[in-house]
């Protein structure tokens, strides 16, 4: 009886243990090819972001070069009458008259 008893305890605490059977081979397959899936999404994730901040960075230099060409000026009229394209220290845009022939006021000029 005692031995019945020792037999039945046993085998009920593997099973609350987790003494399931081992995954069939079909599902351990499922799984790595899950998890190779990961790793290329990842990998192509990686790619992507490095592409996105290389774009940002020429954009940047693109627009910052624009920025800096100064205006064309007609010699027969003259010159237009530009709000400066300067931000101030709060992120507004400046509202002093950019300097004839530029796109920046005295202030703004400086810091470029």
């Amino acid at each position: 009886m005692r031995f019945l008893f020792a037999f039945c305890f046993l085998v009920c605490g593997l099973a609350q243990q987790g003494g399931a059977p081992p995954p069939a081979p079909a599902a351990k397959q499922d799984k790595i090819a899950m998890r190779q899936q990961i790793a290329d999404m990842k990998v192509k994730a990686f790619e992507m972001q490095t592409q996105i901040e290389l774009l940002e960075k020429q954009l940047h230099d693109v627009e910052e070069a624009e920025a800096n060409q100064p205006l064309a000026v007609n010699a027969k009229q003259a010159p237009a009458k530009v709000r400066c394209s300067g931000h101030t220290k709060d992120g507004k845009r400046c509202t002093r008259m950019a300097d004839p022939g530029s796109r920046f006021c005295w202030q703004h000029k400086s810091h470029r």
